[in-house]
């Protein structure tokens, strides 16, 4: 008789430090390159735990985007909202007018 179980599969980020280093043997750590700081997905399916070394975030947004956020932050902390409808209005109204009326190309 066959039995089908079902898993649900469980998956999270772990920062490998002091603790977390000394789960995986000296020889393994070098061959993975884990070292501490290093962050590891975990996926536990079933019996079966996966560890996957996720590749640090590159992009670092700048100083106008780090402003927007705060200033988005804030605008929460104030319980200030704007509907779906509203903030994609204004995105189509700021494209709009980026470009000026006598640069439009016709074609002939």
């Amino acid at each position: 008789m066959l039995q089908m179980q079902a898993f649900t599969t469980i998956a999270m980020t772990v920062t490998v430090d002091e603790k977390t280093r000394s789960i995986f043997p000296p020889s393994v750590r070098r061959k993975a390159g884990i070292k501490i700081g290093t962050e590891l997905e975990v996926k536990v399916c079933g019996k079966n735990i996966t560890f996957r070394a996720v590749e640090p975030s590159t992009y670092k947004p700048t100083k106008a985007e780090l402003a927007a956020i705060r200033e988005g932050e804030a605008a929460i902390a104030r319980g200030d909202s704007v509907s779906l409808a509203e903030f994609l209005n204004d995105l189509d109204r700021n494209r709009r007018k980026t470009r000026p009326k006598g640069s439009q190309k016709l074609s002939r």
